[in-house]
């Protein structure tokens, strides 16, 4: 990918005054601002819309960004836009897929993990691992690569006769699967370093106990060796979906999402319990539900932490007439040609209760061309791994619909986007975009971008602190920063008056981006 970096304006003009220096000195107000391009009513050259000189303003608490990439999927960081518009990117198919291939060997069931798995880039072992589920009993893989896949053998779980398999979990008159697999924090670590969320259910019929449907928790050191813990089951009922654990650093407690089990007609929407111990959980309360603009179903959602954002795979199930014998039901969508197909939608949330999704409800990833491996159905599995320059997602795709058909297999497939590729601000034109005032942890400002021929960005700094809020700095300005062109998914905007914003560390600030035929993805700090 290339790029360009244009610098604009005079030379470091405080070099040779020293840090500690430029540490001291205040703040230069820039007192004439000249109109810009594009949008109407901005006058600024006389500071009309500004509330300085006002009696007694009490400054806003600013977010502190830190060093986090602040993705711009809703308005958390971003408080005004003009012409720009969000757009929500499908992940691009691994043209080698499935990334597990089925295996002819009666020692061990047939491909890969056929049912919802969880996914984990291990930092110690430098390794891919993904726990899933095949022939009711949990399968796992290894990966270097994240493309080629090894099924080791672990010697603990029969099938057919024999343990010479990549059996980690169930047996014993049990099947199960739906798999979600976490690292404990370390409050927890007397436990193992793993905790594994998973379904089970009685194999065969038992009408003495009447339904055996179970949501449990297990532990695990090494990943391999899990050990359910006493209380168990930590929820009962049935869930036969991916249910998936994501633990909450803010708030230090662990999220289960699940389907709601009271229910006026249907169960398949999305249900939150929480915990602070594993043991006790509150009592689940839906936090999705299908409404206008949906599929009649959601199906599931598996949930993941990624950059302070909790990013939810949403399953979408078409499912409205055909599937039961209570009378016709309308599709809410009109899509009517997807009967029992099931494709993704992109949701999100900052505290793990509380989602959105674009107003325009775009699929973030459909089904397959007719005949392929997922025409059916697509189910991102739990996990997202950050490669740096691109994002993996892991999904299972169904060649076959949600019924009974001969040739409905299911494979472990990979997915990718570019770093921080959710969403993207653009503008097709010109077009601003201004930030919440923010706590500048100092660094460097890093952008995430991507622009068309003839097209910019640009950036500038204001202070964001209460009277004197909206206030535009001398040596910060547009045309004393950068100018941005090409394609960079980490490019490094400096000023001409200082190399990072160390000036300005612990200062509350907004960044205003002005943009010419662009696509912002994310910005943050860094050094």
């Amino acid at each position: 990918m290339n790029f360009r970096i244009f610098g604009i304006g005079l030379a470091l003009a405080l070099a040779a005054v020293g840090p500690a220096a430029v540490a001291r000195q205040e703040l230069e107000i820039l007192e004439q601002v000249p109109d810009l391009p594009g949008a109407p009513y901005f006058s600024w050259k006389t500071g009309l819309q500004l509330i300085q000189g006002s009696h007694s303003i009490a400054p806003l608490a600013p977010i502190r960004v830190g060093g986090t990439r602040q993705l711009l999927l809703d308005k958390y960081i971003v408080d005004s836009t003009w012409n720009c518009f969000r757009t929500v990117h499908a992940p691009e198919r691994y043209s080698g897929n499935p990334v597990i291939k089925p295996v002819d060997d009666p020692k061990v069931p047939s491909g890969g993990p056929q049912y919802y798995a969880s996914v984990f880039y291990d930092e110690i072992t430098k390794r891919f691992r993904v726990w899933g589920a095949n022939s009711d009993r949990g399968v796992y893989f290894e990966s270097g690569d994240g493309f080629n896949w090894t099924a080791p053998k672990l010697n603990l779980v029969d099938w057919k006769g024999s343990k010479e398999n990549n059996l980690f979990f169930g047996g014993d008159g049990y099947g199960v699967h739906s798999f979600s697999v976490i690292e404990l924090p370390q409050r927890l670590r007397s436990k193992g370093r793993f905790a594994l969320l998973y379904f089970r259910f009685a194999e065969g019929k038992r009408p003495e106990t009447g339904h055996t449907s179970e949501t449990r928790i297990a532990f695990s050191e090494d990943g391999i060796h899990f050990k359910d813990q006493v209380e168990n089951p930590a929820i009962r009922g049935r869930s036969d979906t991916p249910n998936n654990l994501v633990y909450n650093p803010e708030r230090d407690v662990f999220m289960m999402y699940r389907r709601a089990t009271v229910n006026a007609h249907e169960i398949r929407r999305i249900a939150y319990s929480e915990s602070k111990d594993l043991v006790t959980w509150t009592q689940p309360r839906v936090v999705l539900d299908p409404d206008e603009l949906d599929a009649p179903m959601l199906y599931g959602m598996t949930v993941t932490r990624y950059q302070g954002v909790y990013l939810g795979f949403l399953q979408m199930f078409y499912s409205g007439n055909a599937g039961y014998s209570t009378g016709p039901r309308l599709y809410r969508d009109v899509i009517v040609d997807k009967e029992f197909h099931i494709d993704i939608q992109l949701a999100w949330s900052r505290d793990g209760i509380h989602w959105e999704r674009h107003p325009g409800r775009p699929i973030f990833m459909k089904t397959g061309l007719y005949g392929t491996y997922d025409w059916g159905r697509v189910y991102v599995n739990h996990g997202v791994v950050d490669t740096g320059r691109q994002i993996y997602l892991y999904y299972r795709g169904a060649a076959g619909l949600h019924i009974k058909m001969p040739g409905n297999e299911s494979t472990f497939c990979l997915a990718t986007l570019r770093r921080d590729g959710f969403v993207s601000l653009d503008t097709p034109g010109t077009g601003y975009m201004l930030t919440r005032p923010l706590l500048c942890p100092g660094g460097k400002l890093r952008i995430n971008a991507r622009t068309d021929p003839g097209g910019f960005i640009r950036v500038a700094v204001r202070r964001g602190d209460g009277d004197a809020d909206g206030q535009w700095l001398r040596g910060w300005y547009f045309d004393d920063g950068p100018v941005f062109s090409g394609d960079a998914t980490d490019a490094v905007l400096a000023w001409n008056n200082a190399p990072d914003l160390s000036r300005l560390k612990d200062r509350t600030i907004r960044l205003h981006f002005w943009m010419e035929k662009a696509q912002l993805y994310s910005f943050g700090f860094a050094e």
